[in-house]
């Protein structure tokens, strides 16, 4: 019979106990309740997190940067409020690594990020806050720019440009020339192409551009001037290639000189000859000079029809060879006279100041005693070493005293 009564009985299956298991723990005053988050830390616990000792910890509460107050006798401070302080300074950081500032970052640059942006020096930031042409505020001692005060001023001008401006900027550069480069593409001065910009004959065909507050003119607008008129053309020297391969600056300068002054490139040297006239100018002597050296034989000329060119590599070589010899005999001069006349010179310095001494009956001055022996080391220096006799000029010195 008890068979039959435990027949009769349902066993309860495993979801029916794990949900009277929970309806067993709803109703239990003994169960686990969730953490509560917490608002509120202690000073030290402050500390720790920004790595400040004892002394900086109390000095920054009683900053009051963020809130704080005394539960049961001890300073706790709020936590959203150190959170909120947290993320608008940049100078004290916490140990764990979290960056600072985050929210001051989002509305603000530092002067250094507005230098970055704009390719400029910090000075120069600086300089432009100081005229008042962008706002500041003053975070932690340090000059902050809003966002939006850079922004203004930024589209207020267009002298300054950031580097995705610059980018777009020289795709336009590219289409563009400046007043210069017209003048040298015509071969002209820039006055006279300003002439040509305010000539109402002219000024139709030319379209301007304006980056970083300079005026450009666009290449197509600067073709069709030339297609539209016969007496403004092109300078011939933008086709010399040799120029552009000459690797002496001032010797280019002085061909393209001549060059537009006689029209003639047989006029000009090469990249291995050099004229006459060329050769003067580069080792700063008259024509009649390089005439005298040649004659001699100091370098190679070589004669084509009615024209005299002489060799380069071999006449800079010898130029080089000449200046080494020069400096070698300046210097064994030097040596020779600093030798032999070292004793005389201090003897006749001494004798000299205290002559001047008795004639003046006082003390010479520092300018005085300089200019005595340069005197001395010049009449020295022409007597013993070129037996000559004191030039006038050096005689006129001596007198002063």
């Amino acid at each position: 019979m008890a068979t039959a009564i435990m027949k009769q009985k349902e066993v309860p299956e495993m979801d029916d106990v794990a949900e009277i298991i929970s309806k067993i723990s709803e109703d239990s005053p003994y169960k686990r309740r969730p953490t509560q988050k917490r608002t509120w830390m202690t000073v030290p616990e402050m500390g720790k997190l920004l790595g400040l000792k004892k002394t900086d910890r109390y000095w920054l509460v009683h900053k009051n940067v963020f809130e704080s107050k005394e539960i049961a006798g001890k300073i706790r401070i709020n936590i959203a409020s150190f959170e909120k302080w947290y993320a608008n300074q940049i100078k004290y950081h916490k140990v764990t690594g979290e960056e600072p500032g985050k929210e001051l970052k989002s509305w603000s640059y530092s002067v250094k990020e507005v230098a970055d942006l704009l390719g400029v020096d910090e000075y120069l930031v600086y300089d432009l806050l100081k005229k008042n042409q962008m706002e500041a505020v003053i975070v932690d001692y340090w000059k902050r720019i809003p966002k939006e005060s850079f922004q203004n001023w930024y589209k207020s001008q267009s002298r300054y440009r950031t580097r995705e401006d610059r980018e777009k900027d020289a795709l336009l550069e590219d289409a563009t020339i400046t007043m210069p480069e017209m003048a040298q593409l015509l071969g002209t001065t820039r006055s006279s192409v300003y002439t040509i910009l305010d000539n109402p004959k002219y000024s139709h065909f030319f379209e301007f551009i304006v980056i970083a507050e300079k005026k450009r003119i666009t290449k197509e607008s600067f073709q069709k001037f030339l297609e539209g008129q016969d007496r403004y053309k092109l300078d011939p020297s933008n086709d010399y290639e040799e120029l552009a391969q000459e690797q002496n600056i001032a010797l280019a300068n002085y061909r393209l000189k001549k060059l537009s002054q006689t029209g003639i490139r047989g006029s000009n040297g090469n990249i291995k000859y050099l004229t006459f006239d060329e050769a003067s100018y580069l080792a700063k002597v008259s024509r009649s000079m390089i005439n005298k050296w040649a004659d001699t034989g100091k370098f190679t000329v070589i004669k084509v029809g009615s024209r005299v060119r002489i060799r380069r590599a071999e006449f800079e070589d010898w130029m080089e060879q000449r200046e080494e010899k020069k400096k070698l005999n300046i210097k064994k001069r030097w040596d020779h006279l600093s030798f032999v006349n070292a004793k005389h010179w201090m003897s006749l310095l001494q004798s000299m100041l205290h002559f001047m001494e008795k004639k003046t009956g006082r003390f010479l001055h520092m300018k005085e005693m300089s200019l005595l022996s340069i005197t001395i080391f010049f009449q020295l220096l022409v007597i013993r070493n070129f037996q000559r006799s004191i030039p006038d000029s050096s005689k006129d010195i001596i007198r002063v005293f």
